[in-house]
């Protein structure tokens, strides 16, 4: 067999109007010169066939936002999978010393492309075969499901890089107390993932006048904004130490088009580089995003290792048919998934497979 399934868009759009599903020859090794521009210099790479795919939201906004010019003609979306590897490549196989090779066929791998290497290349893992440059992928920890896998590595380097720009430290958790703000029907979600308090947002009209009003008196050293809320930050003084950070994913447009982007994109580097000081306009708070991110290959090790030590959980909203993915984006671009949507590339796989 040498052709396989892809999902690829050319034009910009909504995935559930632009996405469409392809064949396409089976990668092969080694890679095609010229290099791609992120990996310029011969290195170790691998052919993947993917097991399951994880969905983001970055996914919608580079569909529907990064003209043409600027990413391969046909692309591959997303930048998240699992999956096995059925061929190796490196530069010193000819020599016969390959002591720096990372992989072999057969080892069960996670990656994350970031987009310097998707838009030019049109890589991505909704793909049943990949080729990939091998700095982007870990194995899979013993024990990980490949659902889990193909799902924590974006969301954990991000979270990862939350919590070390809020300032908060390992040791800090005994001697803390810990707020989430979630909708009522995820109360008990939030809770089992470690929150001494959650607060229903859909309760409360003025989210950040409540905050003040319930603490105020005890102020956060830190706050952690999963989601973008440029509201809650221009009123965190009321409910954040002086010196305290507010950690943020960005800015939430209110839609996927490029005005409500690039709107946001002005107001984040707006909070990066205003002054924070009130007396020349400040909010009074540092405020931090890490919405761009070039994680490094310990960066990807350390989120899967604390995977594997159970250090942290992916929280599973659906997983989806291969075909039906086009109808796993609506459920993403709904913004009320319950945790990660995953799409099932191998059909063959069980959803707990290892």
């Amino acid at each position: 067999m040498t052709d396989s399934r892809a999902w690829v868009f050319s034009e910009r759009g909504l995935p559930w109007d632009v996405l469409r599903l392809t064949s396409q020859t089976i990668p092969t090794l080694p890679p095609p010169l010229p290099l791609p521009k992120d990996v310029p210099n011969p290195e170790e790479w691998i052919v993947v066939k993917v097991a399951f795919a994880g969905l983001n939201p970055g996914a919608i906004f580079q569909m529907t936002l990064v003209p043409p010019f600027i990413r391969k003609p046909t692309c591959v979306p997303e930048m998240d999978f699992s999956g096995t590897v059925i061929d190796v490549w490196h530069p010193d196989a000819e020599s016969g010393s390959v002591q720096s090779k990372r992989f072999n066929k057969g080892d069960k791998i996670i990656a994350m492309l970031p987009a310097s290497h998707t838009l030019p290349t049109g890589t991505g893992a909704l793909a049943e075969y990949v080729r990939i440059p091998a700095r982007y992928a870990v194995k899979k920890p013993e024990g990980v499901s490949l659902a889990d896998g193909a799902g924590c590595l974006l969301p954990g380097l991000t979270a990862r890089q939350l919590v070390k720009e809020s300032g908060a430290k390992t040791g800090d958790r005994p001697g803390g107390y810990i707020v989430g703000i979630c909708s009522g029907k995820n109360v008990e979600l939030v809770k089992s993932l470690g929150a001494d308090e959650v607060i229903d947002y859909t309760q409360h009209d003025q989210l950040s006048k409540h905050l003040a009003e319930r603490l105020s008196s005890e102020p956060f050293n830190a706050i952690i904004d999963t989601l973008g809320h440029q509201a809650l930050y221009l009123a965190s003084p009321s409910y954040l130490v002086p010196g305290g950070n507010y950690s943020s994913v960005g800015i939430k447009p209110p839609t996927f088009f490029v005005p409500d982007f690039l709107r946001a994109v002005l107001q984040m580097k707006l909070n990066e580089w205003w002054p924070v000081s009130p007396w020349l306009g400040g909010v009074g708070r540092r405020w931090l995003g890490t919405s761009m991110m070039s994680p490094t290959l310990d960066d990807r090790q350390a989120v899967a290792d604390m995977l594997g030590r159970g250090d942290i959980k992916l929280v599973k909203d659906s997983i989806w048919p291969f075909g039906e993915t086009k109808e796993a984006y609506r459920k993403l671009g709904g913004l009320h998934a319950r945790g990660k949507i995953l799409v099932k590339v191998d059909d063959k796989l069980g959803d707990d497979d290892c």
